[in-house]
């Protein structure tokens, strides 16, 4: 399915398209957006209020890809819209990847029962996606991908009235779109105060540019994909400015959450509405039985609970973007400032307290991740790649995600190393025994040596009845785990943190760290650090914030 004519090597002049050669053209789309993916996430402004809009575009496109290519026989142009439309639908993420959806709802409606592809089914399904797009969105805003859905629409039905083969109107559209995107900056405020155009827009320009380069019959190869920021917008790079970084540093976004919910004769405009009283980036898209759900809101559990109301929800996906916010801001400045770095280090952590212990310890990536919530090899990759050196140190911190941070390893074109930390406190020492100036074998021998000499205590709650390690549990005690063994259990969260420091080998400790996590206050903090200082008065105890859910405290004893 190269979606070239045999004869000519193009469409040119051709008035259909079958199937296949649509297929063809949704799956360059995808080639097209994977190749830019870093390029799109660069310019995100509300720095990763959805993580990064490239990355969520791509991944909502190859779901649809996904189901695209399940299909036994050759679709029909109908099969293919409905199958691409049917993946993205379930598998969007974050607010450009829902919109995206809706675009390809559009193709889906405009192409229902058709065996073939013709610019006028073309033009209509570019129509209908922008009267989805728009009716998916609570609140309507131009300068975004809805502007350049607009100008795609737009340009499809103005090629397709004077008579416009299948490759001239895609041309056109993709013209229009890349001359759209350059416009956005001076439609914004916020993106000419960044210096980018929209990111989502430009993901749009990328999807329409795959559609025109399939037509054509262009290679997607490497150099071919590479589409650059437009040129005639007041935007220099693909590169949001450090001095916009700076200026919104302190900016606060809550939580991003997005679920599906499920019910016969769910009235999607009415849950639509209700959620743009109570969230703010709200999409809501769906039919009479189910619906995907999107919003930003200080708490999540507002949203949720409007969806349990109204059926059955599954897919929750709920991201602290104020984590976002800050791992996008210094990844950035990271960027900008060490691209001459000789290595470099991957670390995958959760919490916003730990994530800024392992930026200021020189981390150039980080990715969210922990129990409970493993990242997938394709997480890894893509911030292994967004190293700045070819040489990588990657600490999963997770002894569950040691397997994956392997197969990335394996999968990457740079040169990974997996130092296998099962711990934070592992990873953070394992990160002060790093030197980006050494050889390899000697930062290799450095941090295994580092990792080596800490003990990792961890406390938390015992979601149920059990028995570990010999020592019976009941549900809602607090527990506490000393490397992985569960040695500690008490009803009060003080006694509990004694017990097990009582039980770890600190005859030789200087130091014990405290990581709180984000359900622990300061005061209780302080006074069970006060309480450890009070047995252990020679040792350094510290308090630090780590903003970790599920554990109360992770403990360094080194």
């Amino acid at each position: 399915m190269n979606g070239t004519n045999s004869e000519t090597g193009t469409q040119a002049g051709k008035l259909r398209m079958n199937g296949s050669e649509l297929a063809a053209m949704f799956t360059a789309a995808a080639a097209a957006l994977e190749r830019n993916v870093d390029a799109i996430n660069a310019l995100n402004v509300f720095p990763v209020p959805d993580g990064d809009t490239g990355t969520n575009m791509y991944l909502t496109m190859q779901s649809g890809i996904d189901d695209l290519s399940a299909m036994d026989e050759a679709p029909t142009a109908s099969d293919a819209a409905s199958a691409v439309y049917s993946g993205t639908f379930m598998g969007a993420r974050g607010n450009s990847g829902v919109i995206l959806s809706q675009f390809f709802k559009g193709f889906k409606e405009g192409l229902e029962g058709n065996v073939d592809c013709t610019p006028e089914d073309f033009a209509r399904a570019c129509s209908l996606a922008r009267h989805n797009a728009y009716q998916s969105v609570a609140n309507p805003v131009e300068g975004t991908m809805l502007t350049v859905i607009t100008s795609i629409a737009e340009a499809a039905r103005e090629a397709v009235d004077e008579g416009a083969d299948i490759q001239t109107t895609l041309r056109n559209a993709s013209a229009h779109a890349h001359e759209t995107v350059a416009k956005t900056t001076s439609m914004l405020p916020v993106l000419q105060e960044a210096g980018v155009v929209d990111a989502g827009g430009q993901g749009l320009a990328v999807v329409i540019e795959g559609f025109r380069r399939s037509v054509a019959g262009e290679d997607a190869n490497a150099e071919g994909y590479d589409i650059q920021v437009p040129e005639g917008g007041l935007s220099g790079s693909f590169r949001v400015s450090d001095e916009f970084l700076s200026a919104h540093e302190g900016d606060a976004y809550g939580y991003c959450t997005q679920f599906v919910v499920e019910a016969e004769g769910l009235d999607v405009d009415g849950l639509r509405d209700l959620m743009n009283v109570i969230a703010e980036s709200t999409v809501v898209i769906g039919d009479g039985s189910r619906a995907m759900v999107h919003g930003h809101a200080e708490d999540p559990g507002r949203l949720v609970s409007v969806g349990v109301n109204a059926g059955s929800i599954s897919k929750v996906k709920i991201e602290n973007m104020d984590v976002q916010h800050s791992e996008f801001s210094s990844n950035l400045m990271t960027q900008g400032a060490t691209t001459d770095a000789n290595a470099s280090v991957v670390t995958v952590a959760w919490g916003d307290g730990i994530a800024r212990v392992f930026r200021e310890l020189g981390s150039a990536h980080m990715v969210t991740g922990g129990n409970t919530m493993n990242p997938s090899v394709r997480d890894l990759l893509t911030a292994v790649d967004r190293s700045p050196a070819d040489n990588v140190y990657l600490l999963p911190n997770n002894k569950n995600i040691i397997p994956t941070a392997k197969q990335a390893a394996e999968r990457s074109s740079k040169n990974v190393h997996v130092v296998e930390t099962v711990s934070i406190p592992q990873g953070i020492a394992a990160l002060l025994g790093f030197n980006p100036d050494a050889v390899q074998e000697e930062n290799l021998k450095s941090m295994e040596a580092a990792k080596g000499e800490v003990t990792t205590g961890e406390i938390t709650k015992a979601v149920r009845d059990s028995t570990m390690d010999g020592v019976p549990v009941r549900e809602g005690q607090y527990i506490g785990l000393l490397d992985g063994r569960l040695l500690a259990t008490g009803d009060g969260l003080q006694e509990t943190l004694l017990d097990l420091i009582s039980q770890a080998e600190i005859t030789d400790a200087t130091h014990i760290g405290l990581y709180r996590g984000g359900m622990v206050s300061k005061s209780d903090a302080d006074q069970c650090l006060e309480a450890i200082q009070n047995v252990y008065d020679a040792l350094e105890i510290e308090d630090v914030y780590g903003g970790q859910p599920h554990y109360e405290f992770i403990i360094s004893i080194e």
